[in-house]
């Protein structure tokens, strides 16, 4: 059953070595410093660029407000809750703190080509930028979709089969997008390179800036004839139906991840990511792990008490209905609410409750027979109390 998956996380202050009350300009500086540290242009050590990504993460989380409130009441759970995977390509944050006056070194490959805002800084003024590593993938891996699920399938749990359209590295020419070898060639706008240098002359000196190459897009090669099975796309799609497990206690809005289900490139193969839209329920109302119910009872089934049916997501059960209940008042059933969702975020047991509420049934026309006959007997069901019970019925069963 595939459901969220999460590896142990250190804290992301003491990621950073930060306190928790530690300000912004606190928390940037901490991020420049070890991301120049660990960066893996500069840092050969094996674990230089998870540190890296680790580094990044904590930035991403402790720079942003919304975020760092969510993580500092509930951890890393919370965030998980909230949806947020710490997706974000680390040299991208990497580049937005580091470049300026609007140059943007954005060349693909392992490290975004950021290696090269190293040479500039460090060795000296004559940056060479790298051309994008042709096994990199061209689209993202992962794929984000929707799911509707209905009221009861989120309390309970579901599997379902969903078509999911992947794309794939094309198994022709392995992503170059030529019909053979012998179709590609050096670009000659870049040389191969995959980047151009414009140059511009300022007041502080000759400024550099290096982008795409417009002819090859970045790749260095152009292709003489394209491949006979993407038509030059470098990959394929395919539709796959998926099965999907949904655990028992999802909530509306709530983003599951699927590992190995996205698109895939060579060896890579990404996430599929659904957002669980949960239909709303005749009979239910949900808040945390607690469900609200009513129960339509005849008024002297109430006075006299009896025993009543009530809806529960687990089906139709039977209770005692204590004389001289009140409209209004609410009969606690332990347990009977959301199931398997220990979450600190919610408190309580793991197994929620379900709250019902007893409503009076309007009382039908009774003969003065029939009322003689209720006076010593309560035997006659109200018709609202017996529409109530067959429509619970449908919707539970």
């Amino acid at each position: 059953m595939s459901t969220i998956m999460a590896t142990a996380k250190r804290d992301y202050y003491d990621v950073l070595g930060i306190s928790k009350n530690a300000t912004q300009d606190e928390v940037k500086r901490a991020f420049r410093r070890l991301a120049m540290q660990y960066h893996p242009d500069r840092n050969k050590a094996a674990d230089a660029e998870q540190k890296f990504k680790e580094i990044n993460e904590a930035y991403e989380v402790l720079s942003d407000d919304k975020r760092r409130r969510t993580y500092d009441q509930f951890g890393h759970d919370g965030l998980n809750q909230q949806g947020w995977t710490g997706g974000s390509n680390p040299f991208d944050i990497f580049n937005d703190m580091f470049s300026s006056g609007g140059v943007k070194f954005s060349f693909g490959g392992d490290q975004g080509g950021f290696g090269n805002i190293f040479e500039g800084m460090f060795g000296g003024g004559n940056r060479r930028k790298s051309a994008p590593r042709q096994n990199q993938p061209i689209y993202n891996l992962d794929i984000d979709g929707n799911l509707t699920i209905t009221f009861l399938q989120s309390v309970l749990g579901v599997k379902r089969n969903v078509k999911v359209t992947t794309k794939h590295q094309c198994p022709r020419c392995h992503g170059s997008g030529a019909d053979t070898p012998n179709d590609v060639k050096a670009c000659p706008r870049c040389h191969g390179t995959g980047v151009v240098t414009t140059r511009q002359r300022t007041i502080l000196g000759v400024m550099e800036s290096q982008e795409y190459c417009p002819d090859c897009k970045g790749t260095g090669k152009i292709i003489t004839k394209v491949c006979s099975e993407c038509h030059g796309r470098r990959y394929v799609e395919r539709d796959d139906l998926v099965e999907i497990a949904i655990p028992a206690g999802v909530a509306n809005g709530l983003i599951i991840s699927y590992n190995n289900k996205g698109n895939s490139w060579g060896n890579l193969v990404g996430q599929l990511k659904l957002t669980i839209y949960v239909q709303p329920s005749g009979l239910f109302k949900r808040k945390n792990q607690v469900l609200y119910a009513k129960a339509v009872v005849d008024p002297i089934d109430a006075i006299t008490g009896t025993r009543i049916k009530v809806p529960t997501p687990y089906g139709i059960k039977e209770i005692d209905l204590q004389p001289n209940t009140n409209p209004g008042e609410e009969i606690h059933l332990s347990g009977l609410g959301i199931k398997g969702i220990k979450h600190k975020m919610f408190g309580g047991s793991a197994n929620g409750d379900l709250i019902v509420t007893i409503v009076y049934a309007l009382p039908k026309r009774y003969s003065k027979a029939e009322i003689e006959k209720l006076k010593t007997i309560n035997t006659t069901k109200n018709y609202e109390v017996e529409q109530f019970e067959k429509w619970a019925s449908e919707e539970v069963s």
